[in-house]
């Protein structure tokens, strides 16, 4: 019995903590609101729907992945001309612009799965 028990302690041992993810996440979406927000109310907008999307992001372990895409997100399209209100304005940037495509589509993936 004590063997199962240690085995089940090291066999989730690798597993990322989901609550830690989504509290990481979370502290992200905070500095991607402040970066790519255009005025208070966006940036207040951005950060509830950023936060509301941790938490699935954190339970199927896809915050690193989805951290890479808000990382090109606010390294290639934020603070540039457009103008960001809403989560899904940088789907549409990455789109237009042909940028975070790549980090996008495998953040959107892993949620997905």
């Amino acid at each position: 019995m004590a063997a199962l028990v240690l085995g089940a302690a090291t066999a989730c041992k690798g597993k990322p903590d989901a609550a830690k993810a989504q509290s990481d996440l979370e502290a992200r979406c905070e500095q991607l609101a402040k970066a790519c927000g255009d005025n208070d109310k966006h940036v207040a907008k951005l950060l509830d729907e950023c936060k509301q999307a941790a938490k699935a992001q954190a339970e199927k372990g896809c915050a690193a992945k989805t951290t890479a895409a808000y990382d090109c997100y606010e390294k290639n399209l934020c603070g540039k001309a457009d103008k960001v209100w809403a989560l899904d304005d940088l789907r549409v940037l990455a789109d237009r612009k042909s940028q975070c495509v790549a980090e996008r589509t495998a953040a959107s993936e892993c949620v997905g799965k």
